[in-house]
C-alpha cells in the first residue's frame, strides 16, 4: 500500500506514526508552557486530520466494526 508517500506502510503503522508525532508535539508544548496553545492545536490538527490518517482510521473502524465519532 502507498499512503501519502509511505510505501508499504499499513493503516496501523500510519496511525501509530501519527500518534507518536502528536504525543511528541504535546510533550514539546508542555515543556514550553501554555503560551502557544493555539499553535499546538494547529499542529495537532495538521498531524491528525491529514487525509491519509483519516482514511486509515475509517478503514480500521470499518474492519473492527467500530462506529466513527461524529
Amino acid at each position: 500500500m502507498n499512503i501519502a508517500g509511505f510505501v508499504g506502510m499499513t493503516d496501523e503503522e500510519l496511525i501509530v506514526h501519527a500518534m507518536r508525532n502528536a504525543q511528541s508535539l504535546l510533550a514539546e508544548h508542555i515543556d514550553r508552557g501554555p503560551f502557544d496553545a493555539e499553535e499546538a492545536l494547529t499542529q495537532l490538527s495538521e498531524i491528525l486530520d491529514r487525509p491519509d490518517v483519516v482514511a486509515a482510521t475509517d478503514r480500521l473502524c470499518r474492519e473492527y466494526g467500530l462506529r466513527p465519532l461524529k
